[in-house]
């Protein structure tokens, strides 16, 4: 375990990659296929270290996701441990943020699992992550295109658009001369002076009248129920024979001749008794009297009519009312559920689109793999609703028979069988209710001593502390031998400064006092002996600098001779320490084996 680490330590300093186990590299494989799949094209990289894809993947999944989540994330490639850490902790916060559904993760386990030892916790959260993405670009995806959609129809144009522009005028032209060749033209008029007895007819007899006068033939009544094709045709050619009659009645409005009284009498109702009755007082009044009369009673009469006819219409019109809204309410339903289905469909296209354009031989697998779990998604979503489909079913059929024993208890009363039954039920839900205070107070005591284990650290977080602690003592180490440097560079040129200077005094001492130091003999010898003794001063200081040089050397020297048997003890160590794991390994293999011999023989 300790060679591992240190294989780890050293290629951290030097920006390799790592080597993992079995289970811990088809972990890692799986964090790199769905961020690939999510979008994360990054991760194809392969001059990237594993920190550097998965957690840059997980930076870009939080980001992608559009959380409102005031956390920055500020990833760099080749970090050092503390803005490793810093980053991990920036991904703690924004799934606490984000309300994240599982176990949450630790920072460590983020900066140090990415190495080696944690694919398997941070797999859940890459998973669930990589699915916040999906979703937020489906959500969002249909309302970008139809921005982008109106911006594009703000400034440009279709060349169908353009085409059918141009022809929407010159269709327009013709649709014009069209209704002006072919609008309707009367053919006759009515009479300039009214008769009063020729304003009561029926809606049906006015809409004849008007076609007649356009040109138009009357309608043949439907006959009701099944007649012979002899009534038919006498029907039809009395219909015919009165529009013939009509027409040579009645004049051209080019001529400027009225329609005849005796031709328009052919539209009045067959029942004359109420005609009859209108005037059957007239010979004993005057002209004016005889005219209030008929027309206070003709006014009667026709606000009966429209009274009548307003109620129906009125009656009719509240059922057409609530069939209107019935129809217009499914009617809006269905254009819901139409525009729904189209939206779900396009999107299931544009997806598929998006897939197929994605698809290259590097991605076949992965596409084809996420096609298989669509499919077993499908698969999965149909057996449900037919199990819940089947559930429910047998939960009707349990119900019914429970209300048929029911009743047939109540109708039989309860019997001693069924009060044995009960006390006996009693009794056993008093136990159960014992068994489960017993397991409360039992699981309470597990729960306390699972708190006291926790506690205590794992192996694996040991060597995580260790991995940690060890990275943390290397980075003091080279910051202390930096600083030691620093120092010792100010020292000597300290030193230097000091020599220089002191030898400038001396040059300068020369130079002011030779002139007046060769006037005399005395003053000649005085400086040369004071020549002598600094000559002497700085071979003492020279001596004295060598000899510290030497001492230092001579450290040096058995400082690496104690460093190389210091590395051939550490070789040593994590050569014993791997062998000592691999026995352990062969160990538990070995236990494992025997305990299952054991079991087998008893």
């Amino acid at each position: 375990m300790f060679s591992g680490e240190s294989s780890v330590n050293a290629r951290d300093r030097t920006g390799g990659d790592y080597s993992l186990d079995e289970d811990q590299e088809k972990e890692y494989d799986k964090i790199i296929e769905y961020l690939i799949v999510g979008g994360y094209f990054r991760a194809r990289i392969q001059t990237l270290s594993r920190f550097d894809k998965v957690v840059g993947g997980m930076a870009w999944c939080i980001t992608a996701s559009n959380e409102d989540l005031d956390v920055d994330i500020f990833f760099q490639e080749d970090a050092s441990i503390g803005q490793r850490l810093k980053i991990a902790e920036g991904i703690v916060r924004a799934l606490q943020r984000m309300k994240y559904p599982y176990t949450m993760l630790e920072p460590n386990q983020i900066q140090g699992g990415s190495n080696t030892q944690d694919f398997k916790a941070i797999f859940p959260v890459v998973q669930w992550l990589v699915k916040k993405v999906i979703e937020t670009r489906k959500e969002f995806g249909d309302l970008m295109r139809q921005f982008t959609e109106s911006q594009f129809a703000k400034t440009h144009i279709l060349p169908e658009e353009a085409q059918f522009e141009q022809k929407k005028e010159k269709i327009e032209d013709f649709y014009d001369q069209v209704a002006d060749r072919y609008k309707p033209e009367r053919k006759f008029k009515r009479p300039g002076r009214r008769v009063p007895y020729l304003n009561r007819r029926t809606n049906t007899e006015n809409i004849q009248l008007t076609l007649v006068e356009y040109g138009a033939a009357v309608s043949i009544p439907t006959l009701s129920g099944k007649q012979d094709d002899k009534k038919m045709q006498e029907l039809e050619e009395a219909m015919k024979l009165q529009n013939a009659n009509l027409r040579k009645n009645m004049a051209s409005v080019s001529s400027g001749k009225d329609v005849s009284t005796g031709a328009l009498e052919q539209f009045l109702p067959q029942n004359i008794d109420e005609f009859d009755l209108m005037y059957q007082d007239r010979s004993e009044l005057d002209p004016i009297q005889a005219q209030k009369v008929y027309g206070m009673r003709l006014h009667e009469q026709n606000v009966n009519n429209l009274e009548k006819q307003i109620g129906n219409l009125r009656k009719e019109m509240q059922s057409l009312e609530v069939v209107y809204n019935e129809m217009d309410q499914k009617l809006e339903e269905a254009r819901a559920s139409h525009a729904a289905k189209l939206a779900y469909n396009q999107r299931i296209i544009s997806e598929i689109e998006k897939l197929d354009a994605m698809e290259t031989p590097e991605n076949t697998k992965v596409l084809q793999l996420l096609k298989n779990l669509v499919q077993l998604n499908e698969d999965l979503r149909s057996q449900e609703s037919k199990f819940k489909a089947n559930c429910k079913r047998q939960l009707a059929d349990l119900k019914g028979r429970i209300a048929q024993l029911e009743n047939e208890n109540s109708a039989s009363g309860r019997s001693e069988e069924d009060q044995r039954i009960e006390a006996t039920f009693q009794d056993y839900s008093n136990r159960l209710a014992q068994f489960k205070q017993l397991a409360s107070h039992k699981n309470r005591e597990i729960a306390s001593l699972e708190r006291q284990l926790d506690e205590v650290p794992s192996r694996i977080e040991l060597s995580q502390y260790q991995r940690q602690f060890v990275e943390l003592y290397e980075q003091m180490a080279s910051k202390e031998t930096e600083t030691r440097q620093y120092f010792n560079t100010y020292n000597t040129s300290d030193k230097t400064k000091s020599f220089l200077q002191s030898e400038l005094g001396i040059l300068n001492s020369i130079h002011d006092n030779y002139t007046a130091a060769m006037a005399s003999k005395s003053t000649r010898d005085q400086l040369v002996s004071q020549m002598v003794e600094k000559v002497k001063s700085v071979a003492q200081n020279l001596e004295k600098t060598e000899a510290l040089l030497t001492a230092a050397r001579d450290e040096k020297a058995k400082l690496t001779e104690s460093h190389n048997q210091l590395i051939e003890k550490e070789r040593l160590y994590y050569k014993n320490t791997k062998e000592f794991l691999e026995e352990c390994k062969k160990n538990e293999m070995l236990t494992n084996k025997l305990s299952q011999q054991q079991a087998a023989f008893q």
